[in-house]
């Protein structure tokens, strides 16, 4: 069968009633495959359906097919394609074609769930029962999310700078990587902007604990309990876990609309400090905004250059 490429995405054709029986014949063999297709004629697709007894507008009620029994899973995308499965429910193969834009997104899912199983048990009242079981549960809970957030502001760091066609450094470093990532910003002029705002200046902290823990800490050996005299706990605070969980998705968003938007992203809309300046309508607000945002303020920077 042909291989065709499409926008980075490879999808097998099927153009001619001789491929659509090579189709149904791996079918039959009940060989374990999944994979996109695409059909050059609609009449090619309706008789997959019916080869396989499938009702056509039962088809369209939903635009999926499931039998467990059979293993067939059968759904058209609204991208165009078919998605044909005979090992049941199986995911397609990656997000997208940016391997460091993947490994943000795979690592964002699992901080993600522990952050929302660490909200789910502090909201039960027994967790204060030091003798609980989710009182137990925070002792794990506790090295999970340091190892996995330290590891997800990692790839999100390598990300954005794979985004920027930038030289990703070889290193677990955080600090390194976020410093890095800071430059690269103020470099392509990301800064001043809802990205600098809402998701790298509110990372910070965490960078800043990283870089102070004491004696030879590596982030790599976080995930072994190899560094002696790291003492990390975290809070199990319910406004900071649902603070954080909001970063998170926050970053998560940004990234994903910077990879299909690039810089017509609403994130990268610089100016953002002079912005707010002028929504503000007291200059008690404005003021506020500037104790906020101190280092977004270059009107004092610009006064000295004219003096």
């Amino acid at each position: 069968m042909q291989i065709i490429t499409e926008d980075g995405e490879n999808y097998i054709l099927i153009s001619n009633p001789r491929q659509l029986e090579k189709l149904l014949n791996l079918i039959s063999s009940q060989e374990a495959f999944a994979d996109k297709f695409k059909f050059s004629k609609r009449e090619l697709f309706i008789n997959l359906l019916e080869s396989l007894k499938v009702d056509y507008e039962y088809f369209t009620k939903n635009y999926f097919y499931y039998d467990s029994s059979r293993k067939i899973h059968i759904s058209e995308s609204q991208f165009g394609y078919v998605w044909v499965s005979t090992s049941g429910l199986v995911a397609k193969n990656k997000p997208t074609f940016n391997r460091a834009l993947n490994s943000c997104l795979n690592q964002y899912l699992v901080i993600s769930l522990l952050f929302k199983n660490a909200i789910e048990i502090v909201k039960d009242e027994r967790v204060y029962d030091i003798d609980s079981y989710p009182s137990s549960q925070l002792s794990k809970l506790s090295p999970a999310i340091f190892h996995n957030l330290t590891f997800y502001i990692e790839v999100f760091c390598k990300a954005y700078l794979s985004l920027t066609d930038s030289t990703v450094p070889r290193t677990h470093n955080l600090p390194i990587l976020y410093q890095k990532t800071v430059d690269v910003m103020v470099n392509k002029k990301h800064n001043d902007s809802l990205f600098q705002i809402l998701v790298l200046d509110p990372l910070y902290n965490f960078i800043n604990h990283i870089d102070k823990i004491p004696g030879d800490f590596k982030e790599q050996f976080i995930k072994y309990d190899d560094n002696p005299l790291d003492d990390t706990v975290i809070l199990f605070d319910l406004g900071g876990l649902v603070e954080m969980t909001h970063i998170l998705e926050l970053s998560v968003d940004f990234i994903s609309d910077y990879f299909y938007m690039g810089t017509e992203s609403h994130y990268l809309e610089t100016n953002l400090f002079k912005r707010l300046l002028e929504l503000a309508d007291t200059e008690e607000k404005k003021k506020k905004i500037r104790e906020m945002y101190p280092h977004l303020d270059n009107s004092h920077k610009d006064a000295s250059k004219e003096n």
